[in-house]
């Protein structure tokens, strides 16, 4: 089974409160943490905002994102997405996923295309960016270089913070 058909099994336990064991790695981020995303529904997400980092050019980090596993964030998360029909969220790609986690953080959907890029971040030419292209939700490649540069490729524009 892969990650993402793990992820949207565990997602569609929860939606319908299949309670979970214990676990064994648990507190994985803090003590008292709401465990009812174990594996977050939005990874990668590709918000600095949450606490994550690209690291190791391959990897999304979640190790400081603590945001999907605060008892009120979970609540309202569990209460957005399961306004959506299961084969909906089946069926939801990386942009569907970020848009509602968007809307989540920021009050609205901040992302935008840039000719083949995608990116919710206003961003300087000459600024460094990473271009992340995703497989699914799956990282494939990442590269670095100057945000004006890497604007007209395919995939998701990342400032290096």
């Amino acid at each position: 089974m892969s990650l993402r058909e793990r992820t949207l099994t565990e997602l569609f336990q929860t939606l319908t409160g299949i309670e979970k064991g214990d676990c064994e790695y648990y507190p994985c981020h803090f003590e008292g943490q709401d465990c009812s995303f174990c594996f977050c529904p939005f990874y990668p997400c590709l918000i600095h905002e949450t606490g994550g980092m690209l690291k190791d050019d391959r990897v999304w980090s979640c190790l400081r994102c603590e945001f999907i596993h605060k008892k009120e964030n979970a609540e309202e998360l569990k209460s957005i997405l399961s306004s959506y029909p299961f084969q909906v969220l089946a069926e939801g790609d990386w942009r569907f996923y970020n848009e509602i986690l968007q809307e989540f953080l920021f009050g609205d959907v901040r992302g935008r295309e840039i000719g083949e890029s995608y990116t919710i971040y206003r961003t300087d030419d000459s600024e460094e960016c990473y271009l992340v292209v995703l497989d699914g939700f799956e990282i494939r490649r990442v590269e670095r270089g100057r945000c004006g540069e890497l604007r007209g490729k395919r995939g998701v524009l990342l400032p290096v913070r």
